[in-house]
């Protein structure tokens, strides 16, 4: 029942949709590229912590790169496995505000193959997620992401899953969400962490408004602060922006995007503090290659 859930889901929800992140390179007729490389970067200017206002403005750099190779496993159902590394560089820290925020995970997945994308189905990403640049066994984790979907009319489908990581304060989170197909040239992804209202006017161009949140779980490294020392991180970062992705060729698309960081908040769940920033603009580059 839960693969036929799943199949539902990509085939159905996802079939249809023009929003594109991750192309298809040349390949041969119904099969998913072999390679897919995903490479992002933004940038967060800086603002105020709003509990540490002394401790001044504080910006953020993050980086992301997922590389996966890609299994054909029977019709259009993919293994992929690979690496993502994820790091968040912050221009001031102290015993409560790590300098940096890092992830460096095995990926697994069960994927599904529309024709144009691959969505996962099924993810583990066992790994170390790890302030400060200190590793310890106590930084493994291993977060788990499902999703499910069923259709509602031709061009609507619901979108069901769960997000689990204990890591995070919340260590089952559901997904729940709606794909509505317009028209051709329009589309709302209404899903949870990433919804997008999109537009295309050509198989090469969308332009999009966008919401996404960023960051996690994470072992915080030794500090000389008892509520900090070797606890629990959340570091989220709630944004909306609008962009355009395009796609010059099969197997290779960019994407810009430029926002608002509504929030970013480090929350230290077990034992406190629990502090946010005050909103900042964001930049974003995106760029996807299949090969």
């Amino acid at each position: 029942m839960l693969l036929a859930g799943l199949a539902i889901f990509a085939g159905l929800a996802f079939g249809d949709e023009n929003s594109v992140t991750q192309s298809p390179a040349p390949q041969q007729e119904g099969k998913g590229p072999l390679w897919s490389v995903d490479l992002n970067s933004d940038y967060t200017l800086g603002s105020k912590i709003i509990k540490s206002g002394d401790f001044g403005s504080q910006a953020v750099s993050h980086y992301q790169i997922e590389v996966l190779r890609d299994i054909h496993l029977f019709d259009k159902y993919y293994f992929q496995f690979g690496v993502d590394s994820e790091r968040f560089d912050f221009s001031r820290s102290n015993t409560i505000y790590p300098s940096s925020i890092s992830s460096v995970a095995a990926e697994f997945a069960i994927s599904y193959w529309t024709g144009d994308d691959y969505y996962q189905l099924l993810k583990f990403e066992p790994g170390v997620y790890y302030t400060r640049d200190d590793i310890t066994a106590k930084s493994l984790d291993v977060p788990i992401r499902a999703v499910a979907g069923f259709k509602v009319h031709d061009n609507l489908h619901l979108v069901l899953g769960l997000d689990l990581d204990p890591f995070e304060q919340e260590w089952a989170i559901p997904i729940c969400g709606f794909n509505w197909k317009i028209n051709e040239q329009y589309n709302f992804r209404a899903v949870f962490p990433q919804p997008r209202f999109s537009y295309t006017p050509s198989k090469q161009l969308e332009f999009f408004l966008a919401a996404d949140l960023v960051g996690g779980g994470y072992r915080n490294g030794p500090t000389d602060d008892r509520r900090t020392n070797n606890a629990l991180l959340n570091y989220s970062e709630y944004r909306a922006a609008s962009g355009v992705n395009y796609n010059p060729q099969k197997g290779l698309s960019f994407e810009m995007t430029a926002g608002w960081s509504v929030e970013r908040r480090f929350d230290y769940f077990r034992a406190g503090p629990d502090d946010t920033a005050k909103g900042a603009p964001y930049i974003k580059l995106d760029i996807s290659i299949d090969l």
